[in-house]
C-alpha cells in the first residue's frame, strides 16, 4: 500500500512538473487564414496517354506581428496595427517553430521522402525555417518548400475525366503550427481553407449505398479500429457534424437510425 501511495505521489509530481513546464513554453498564435489560397492545376494528358500532374501549392501565412516576426498568443494584432509599438509580447525563435498540414477530417499529411527530398523519413512536423536556405535577403526555397507554403508533387483535386485518379482532398486543407522548447511542444489551432461546402450527401450513410443500416455502423467501427472499408464516405460518417471521426459518431449514427 505504501509503494502504491508513493507511486501516486510520483505521478502527481510528474504531472505537475510537466504542466508547469508546458506553461513555460509559449503557444504560437493561430495562422491568419484570411490570406490562405490553394493553387491547383488540371493534369495534362499527352498524345500517348501519359498524364502529367503539376504540383499543388498551399499558400499560407503564420501568426506574425506587423514586422513578420513569429509571435505567441499574447500578441494583439488589433493594437499593433494601430502602430502602438510599446507592446510586450513573445517573439518566437524560428528554429523551434514547425507546422503540420491537415486535410478534410483533421487527417494529418505525412511528408514521405519518396515525394519530398527534404526528408529522410516520414515527417509530419516541418521545421520550415531550418529547411529553407538562408540568403542575404532572407530565405530561399527548396524543391518543395517556399517561405509561404509547401508544394505537393503530383497532387491535385482536378481529377474529373481522369479515370483512377483520386483528389488530394475534397473539402479543405489546413495548417497547425507548433513551438518546441526543451522537449515540450505547444500548438496553435488547426486553421483551414475550404475549397467549397462540406460534401455530405446523406449523414450516417457511411458505405454510400443511399440508405442507413447497421452496415454503416459496422463500416465506421472498422475504420476507427484501423481498417480500410471500401466504399467509405468520411463526410457522411461524421454523424455529429464536428468535422472529425470518433466513437461519438457511431453513437450518433445509431441514434439517427433509431429515430
Amino acid at each position: 500500500m505504501k509503494k502504491f501511495y508513493l507511486l501516486l505521489l510520483a505521478l502527481a509530481f510528474a504531472s505537475s512538473a510537466f504542466a508547469q513546464l508546458s506553461e513555460d513554453v509559449p503557444v504560437p498564435a493561430d495562422p491568419d487564414g484570411l490570406f490562405f489560397e490553394w493553387y491547383d492545376y488540371t493534369p495534362y494528358e499527352w498524345p500517348n496517354g501519359e498524364v502529367t500532374v503539376a504540383s499543388g501549392w498551399f499558400f499560407l501565412t503564420y501568426g506574425m506581428d506587423v514586422y513578420e516576426n513569429l509571435v505567441a498568443t499574447d500578441y494583439d494584432i488589433s493594437i499593433d496595427s494601430c502602430y502602438v509599438h510599446e507592446l510586450n509580447y513573445t517573439i518566437l525563435d524560428r528554429e523551434k517553430f514547425s507546422y503540420s498540414i491537415y486535410t478534410d477530417m483533421d487527417e494529418i499529411f505525412v511528408f514521405n521522402p519518396e515525394e519530398f527530398s527534404e526528408f529522410t523519413e516520414p515527417t509530419t512536423n516541418v521545421y520550415i525555417f531550418n529547411i529553407l536556405p538562408k540568403t542575404p535577403d532572407g530565405y530561399g526555397s527548396t524543391a518543395n518548400f517556399e517561405y509561404w507554403g509547401p508544394h505537393f508533387p503530383n497532387r491535385t483535386n482536378k481529377v474529373e475525366g481522369f479515370d483512377g485518379m483520386k483528389p488530394f482532398f475534397e473539402w479543405r486543407i489546413g495548417i497547425q503550427t507548433h513551438y518546441t522548447d526543451n522537449g515540450v511542444t505547444t500548438s496553435s489551432n488547426i486553421i483551414y481553407y475550404e475549397i467549397g461546402p462540406k460534401p455530405v450527401t446523406l449523414q450516417g450513410d457511411v458505405n454510400a449505398d443511399g440508405k442507413l443500416s447497421i452496415d454503416d455502423v459496422t463500416a465506421l467501427i472498422s475504420y476507427l479500429l484501423g481498417g480500410d472499408p471500401d466504399p467509405f464516405n468520411k463526410f457522411n460518417a461524421d454523424g455529429n457534424d464536428d468535422n472529425k471521426l470518433t466513437i461519438s459518431d457511431v453513437t450518433e449514427i445509431i441514434s439517427i437510425m433509431l429515430n
